[in-house]
């Protein structure tokens, strides 16, 4: 029974590298972001200098390409991370490539609240654009209202993973 569960812990432990194919993935998802940025960057700037737009449209506008890199550095992260949590951590010492200084403290809990943070702050630009381009009808206003409960939700999530983190982190009293 040993043997089987040696073999079985070591063929797991060396499948680890199968995740390379998620990880590659999340980085073929953030290039097809920085493709559409590079788009609505560029029709931005064309109807800036060359059309008429409100100023309100620009703020909304301003805010999806805000949101867009907010989403690929939520992806980037969890694909650096991943990489250096799960599949290697071996792989910034053989190189002259500095990694990111987080990167260092990073655990699963770090990365959760990390991840908590980041969907927060998209959340948050999310509910801003949606009220900034809303209208005051009763259908707007309730749609303002639940992004407002979804995104307060996603704070409370953040808290509790943060005080679930803060919790395993405390040492028991010496002494007593």
């Amino acid at each position: 029974m040993d043997k089987i569960l040696s073999g079985m812990g070591s063929l797991l432990y060396r499948m680890r590298f199968t995740m390379l194919f998620f990880y590659v993935g999340l980085v073929a998802i953030i290039f097809g972001i920085l493709g559409k940025f590079l788009m609505e960057t560029f029709k931005l700037m064309q109807t800036l200098l060359l059309g008429d737009l409100e100023k309100i449209e620009l703020i909304i506008k301003v805010l999806e390409l805000v949101d867009m890199t907010m989403v690929a550095q939520l992806v980037w992260v969890v694909a650096l991370a991943g990489v250096s949590l799960f599949v290697t951590t071996g792989h910034f010492d053989k190189s002259d490539m500095k990694k990111p200084d987080w990167l260092d403290h990073v655990n699963t809990y770090n990365l959760k609240l990390k991840l908590a943070f980041a969907i927060i702050s998209i959340s948050g630009v999310h509910a801003l654009k949606t009220y900034l381009s809303g209208d005051l009808s009763m259908e707007s206003v309730t749609v303002v209202t639940y992004i407002a409960i979804i995104h307060f939700t996603f704070v409370l999530s953040a808290i509790g993973i943060s005080f679930a983190e803060r919790l395993t982190r405390e040492k028991p009293h010496e002494g007593h």
